[in-house]
């Protein structure tokens, strides 16, 4: 039976401002004190294992509920004020606009973390398939809907690009055989050691893997016309690296649209955060709002709780990070503590590009764009190497914008529009001035977007905001500003050579987001919460 208690949910304010110990006291004492029988102490923490987790982020919030739905006590403690991390939500004059993800894929992952804890997502979620997916614009009109069945690809391709409607079915069949082989041979398994990369189903994932080739290089084996390789290649922009690096195992997501679909839940993207934090608190969870960690507390090389601002400490038998994991080890855990990820060794990787967004009520919009719209340049490969590899902005930016009133109009006041506007761009290791650069990308991106099916735009806008790469640094803790996951997908930054969701520097110190193993997008991230509390519960009984 559904409990009906309502989530409990800290906010700004509540945090204890004095300096405490709380939570494992009394377990770490049963583990060193030899006068307590050790059958009494195994059962007393099993009764009493108690987890900390750092921020409540959907990575976080997934970890948290499958520790709480196996009878762990759990604290998510969050320095902002809201569930979701980047799946953040701007709610002002009447509009509600998602500032993060705009599009849900792989639903069945949602539906399976509340089914796990005896729930039914339908319970907490009303979710509406997309179709079209988005649709693709070029600058001289052109248009293809992605998402769509094969019968229907086909119909556009021929009038596209007639020589490749033949390859459209075998690109097809590869990426479905390239999503069976990352799901179930790299996604839904953990990488904790190296051992687990020598796993003969694994060394099987790795030999169908090959060849080493790119996203876009795999593409270009099935399809002939420059703008089909475009349309089904640009996706790799989700993980942050462009599709002529990005390994071709990341070949899959044209193929996950149209078999599973992209999903809209009603009232926003955000209500999925939502949700998650409600189920949380049905489970006995606890969140804490304007929680500010400040560093993870180590005691004898193990990680036993966390410091907040105006030092109050908390104490756990387990702590998980949902900060970004380079983040996370640069800022957290002191120098002393890191014998493999030290502050050069960060610097060494390879981070995913960042992302430049504009959110904007307009009033009295007239337009033919779906909910998803992604418009493309005529230089694709200019921009993508402005955008992933020269640290600059480009000159004719590709735009990703979505309008969610086409779907959901509760989301504005009647007669207005929210148009989200996403521009991929530089992270911030470059020398980008956003001071002086921001308002240039605003106008470039605001011409193109007038002249690509929005006419007069900047005259009907009656509310805006925009968010830059700095601010993804600020506010989430992103790495380098990386909007998408931190580290780049490449092959050496990936399964066990990306980093893990435990930690190889400290006991009882795990990971979870986009930033670890699995990777990144919404799917992917509530899987690492997943594979984070199995190792919690694993190390917790070893």
């Amino acid at each position: 039976m559904k409990s009906s208690s309502p989530s409990t949910v800290v906010r700004s304010g509540d945090v204890l401002s004095r300096p405490v110990t709380m939570f494992a006291e009394t377990s770490l004492q049963e583990r060193s004190d030899p006068s307590i029988p050790r059958e009494n102490a195994v059962s007393s923490r099993r009764e009493r294992h108690q987890a900390i987790v750092v921020g409540a982020g959907l990575g976080g919030l997934s970890a948290a509920i499958h520790l709480a739905n196996r009878g762990w006590n759990v604290t998510i403690l969050e320095k902002n004020h809201h569930p979701g991390g980047r799946m953040n939500v701007i709610r002002e004059q009447g509009f509600t606009i998602d500032m993060g993800p705009t599009m849900l894929m792989m639903p069945e992952v949602i539906h399976e973390l509340f089914s796990t804890c005896g729930r039914s997502s339908a319970d907490y979620l009303t979710m509406e398939r997309l179709l079209p997916a988005y649709r693709i614009l070029w600058p001289d009109g052109t248009s293809l809907d992605m998402g769509v069945s094969l019968d229907d690809l086909r119909a556009q391709i021929s009038t596209i690009a007639p020589e490749d409607v033949a390859g459209i079915d075998r690109l097809f069949e590869a990426m479905r055989l390239k999503y069976e082989n990352a799901r179930h041979n790299f996604i839904e398994r953990p990488f904790n050691s190296f051992r687990d990369m020598l796993a003969p189903q694994t060394l099987k994932g790795l030999a169908r893997a090959l060849p080493l080739e790119s996203v876009y290089t795999f593409v270009s084996k099935f399809l002939h016309s420059e703008r089909l390789r475009e349309a089904f290649s640009f996706q790799t922009l989700y993980l942050g690296m462009s599709p002529f690096d990005c390994p071709a195992i990341y070949a899959l997501l044209p193929y996950i649209e149209k078999e599973f679909g992209v999903w809209y839940p009603t009232g926003g993207t955000g209500q999925l955060a939502l949700a998650l934090e409600r189920l949380l608190g049905e489970l006995g969870g606890t969140v804490k709002y304007g929680a500010a960690v400040e560093e993870v507390l180590v005691r004898n090389g193990r990680a036993v709780g966390v410091r907040l601002e105006g030092n109050c400490e908390l104490t756990a038998d387990a702590v998980v990070c949902n900060v970004d994991a380079p983040a996370a080890y640069r800022n957290l855990i002191a120098p002393q503590h890191r014998r493999k990820y030290t502050n050069s060794r960060l610097e060494k990787y390879e981070y995913g590009c960042s992302g430049y967004l504009l959110y904007l009520g307009v009033k009295d919009l007239r337009h033919e764009y779906k909910h998803n719209m992604i418009v493309l340049s005529d230089n694709y490969r200019e921009v993508l190497e402005d955008t992933c590899h020269r640290g600059r902005l480009p000159e004719e930016p590709a735009l990703h914008v979505c309008i969610p009133t086409v779907t959901d109009p509760s989301l504005a006041p009647a007669g207005h529009d929210v148009v989200y506007v996403l521009v991929p761009c530089a992270n911030t290791q470059g020398t980008i001035d956003w001071s002086t650069e921001g308002p240039k990308l605003r106008e470039r991106t605001l011409a193109k977007l007038e002249a690509c099916g929005l006419p007069g735009l900047r005259d009907k806008i009656v509310f805006e905001r925009s968010f830059t790469p700095p601010e993804f640094e600020r506010l989430y803790g992103c790495y380098a500003g990386a909007a998408y996951g931190s580290l780049t997908p490449s092959f050496l930054q990936s399964a066990c050579f990306r980093p893990r969701c435990k930690s190889e520097d400290l006991e009882g110190l795990y990971f979870v987001g986009a930033g670890t193993h699995p990777g990144g997008g919404v799917p992917i991230v509530l899987t690492s919460g997943r594979l984070a509390a199995e190792a919690v519960t694993l190390s917790a009984f070893d």
